[in-house]
């Protein structure tokens, strides 16, 4: 991508920017921008639905509350609701990409890795090429393969959320975003544990901070997510919402 990185009208890199993760449209969802959401992120593995007309309905309802939308059809192995066939979690990706901003998608996603990357520049899309263990914090090493792979791919946005069984993983992460920054990270340290991250990461570079209508993984509430980047970060109170 050229010039600024964004997502829709949303620049990144300024200020830590909220993603609030649904699945279906909801009276909630007509207020988030007050609430400090800028952007939503569409888990379609999560969305009940009975055809892929329903995905297309859901997509285009929550597209219509007017933040960009990240759309990402998540993997069983990577913390997926429901196990999907890997065409079927393509097709489902061609059928929501007119009506999103970004797609997200895993870098283990091989066999439909790079038609999903050849989709998102179709479509002039965001990419977020994505990795996640809910097990551990693998070797810094390791995660520095994961970086620069992503990187050779391609990757506009790269996001690496790993399970922190300790505060040296907490820390050993936030090391890794603090020197990779220039790589347009998104780092995410899961677990009770690693909550302080969804706060403390975006000091090191972390472009993104998510939650959920149903917090979970360490997610923090909306709220108290918002008044925490209120309280730690200045910028965050200067720029105008959305």
């Amino acid at each position: 991508m050229k010039g600024a990185l964004k997502i829709g009208a949303v620049t990144l890199g300024e200020i830590p920017r909220v993603v609030f993760s649904v699945w279906k449209d909801a009276s909630a969802l007509k207020h988030a921008s007050h609430q400090g959401v800028d952007m939503f992120e569409f888990r379609v593995d999560r969305c009940p639905y009975r055809n892929a007309s329903d995905i297309v309905d859901e997509a285009r309802a929550i597209r219509r509350h007017g933040l960009p939308v990240i759309g990402t059809v998540r993997s069983r192995r990577e913390g997926g609701a429901i196990a999907l066939a890997e065409a079927k979690r393509l097709a489902l990706y061609e059928r929501i990409a007119p009506f999103v901003d970004a797609i997200d998608i895993e870098l283990s996603s091989r066999s439909i890795l790079r038609k999903a990357i050849g989709l998102a520049r179709r479509y002039k899309l965001t990419q977020i090429l994505s990795f996640h263990d809910f097990a551990r914090t693998p070797p810094t090493t390791a995660l520095e393969r994961t970086i620069k792979g992503a990187a050779s791919l391609g990757a506009d946005v790269i996001k690496l959320a790993t399970w922190a069984r300790t505060p040296e993983d907490v820390a050993r992460l936030f090391d890794l975003t603090l020197r990779h920054r220039r790589r347009n990270l998104v780092t995410v340290a899961m677990g009770t544990r690693g909550s302080i991250s969804r706060l403390l990461f975006p000091l090191a570079g972390s472009l993104l901070t998510y939650t959920s209508v149903s917090p979970s993984d360490g997610q923090l509430p909306l709220k108290e997510l918002v008044q925490g980047l209120r309280l730690w970060y200045p910028k965050y109170n200067a720029k105008g919402r959305g």
